[in-house]
């Protein structure tokens, strides 16, 4: 089992929220979370799924089911990580996506990010990597509102995605999430995803520098290589973003890192895990998510998600590799 990190300065923004925000951390978390917490504003780095549970819990105690949005515009975004470098001096929306996407672990290997390309649309997909214990949909919604204010700070203010897709229900009230994003809202989506015009990803923007661009990519790759490899989580970001599409197989996955199969199946070997041990993970994930917050579960929906092509794959799964069937694993609890 890998333990994901994250850079610590998000989890301080987050602790200065809740004290902006009235939230009682010290009553809401439980004595693990607290812990991390407590050390954060010491720590250079914290384990990914903190934020991602604290701000679930924090949603579901105080009953605000648009905390995290709330959070994604409260937030400084440029203080969040050495990315923030960059985007200021990005020439396109297409550029600030691609060192997003190249470096995006520098700041937090809890979610990865992929790209569906359409012919007029673009749609940035973002899927979590860690296990999200109390359901990630907060964070999910924070990390997409982050990426529109990124979008609105590279083309001008008054920008604005084509439409915001999330696969997890609605909630009784999302006025802020209209307000704050500015667009079309689809609850329930097949991915949570950004919807770009493909016209908005390629437009020049004012004050684009690709030259000090290219400068501020070398430095942070100089960062980069100077931190241990972390080969089982590359594999977990790659099988999370071809999921879906059916394309998280070992032969695919080694082609994609540039090795052999054989060098795949011996590095993961050497970790203690294997690739049919990472697969089984992230699709544990993607159920655990799925029946953490669908109301009226899907079976076929569900299949696609877990790159299956047919439900009956999918039940198979469940039965085989978690014990349950659908209708006693979408019981509420």
């Amino acid at each position: 089992m890998t333990h994901a990190d994250a850079d610590a300065g998000a989890l301080r923004q987050f602790i200065s929220f809740a004290k902006t925000s009235g939230l009682d951390l010290d009553r809401i978390l439980d004595r693990e979370l607290r812990s991390i917490a407590t050390a954060a504003p010491q720590a250079e780095r914290v384990p990914a799924h903190a934020i991602v549970d604290m701000l679930q819990i924090c949603s579901v105690v105080t009953r605000r089911s648009n905390l995290g949005i709330a959070l994604a515009q409260w937030g400084n975004i440029r203080g969040n990580s050495p990315l923030s470098l960059l985007w200021d001096h990005c020439p396109t929306l297409a550029d600030a996506i691609r060192v997003n996407s190249r470096f995006a672990e520098l700041e937090s290997k809890a979610i990865t990010t992929s790209l569906d390309q359409q012919i007029d649309e673009v749609a940035i997909r973002h899927l979590l990597l860690v296990p999200a214990r109390y359901g990630g949909s907060q964070f999910i919604e924070s990390v997409l509102l982050l990426a529109t204010r990124l979008g609105r700070l590279i083309l001008g203010e008054g920008w604005s995605p084509v439409r915001i897709e999330f696969q997890h229900s609605a909630p009784e009230d999302y006025g802020l999430h209209r307000q704050l994003f500015r667009c079309p809202i689809e609850f329930g989506a097949d991915r949570s995803a950004v919807i770009i015009s493909r016209d908005d990803i390629d437009r020049p923007t004012e004050h684009g520098n690709a030259h000090l661009l290219a400068f501020l990519e070398r430095h942070l790759e100089t960062v980069r290589s100077a931190e241990p490899v972390d080969f089982v989580g590359q594999v977990d970001q790659l099988i999370a973003a071809n999921l879906t599409s059916g394309e998280a197989m070992m032969d695919h996955v080694a082609k994609l890192l540039r090795v052999s199969r054989r060098t795949l199946q011996r590095g993961l070997e050497q970790k203690g895990t294997s690739f049919t041990l990472r697969l089984d993970a992230a699709r544990r994930r993607v159920v655990d998510e799925y029946f953490r917050t669908e109301k009226r579960p899907n079976l076929n929906l569900l299949a696609y998600r877990l790159g299956y092509s047919e439900a009956s794959a999918a039940s198979r799964y469940l039965r085989k590799n978690m014990g349950l069937g659908i209708r006693k694993i979408a019981r509420p609890k």
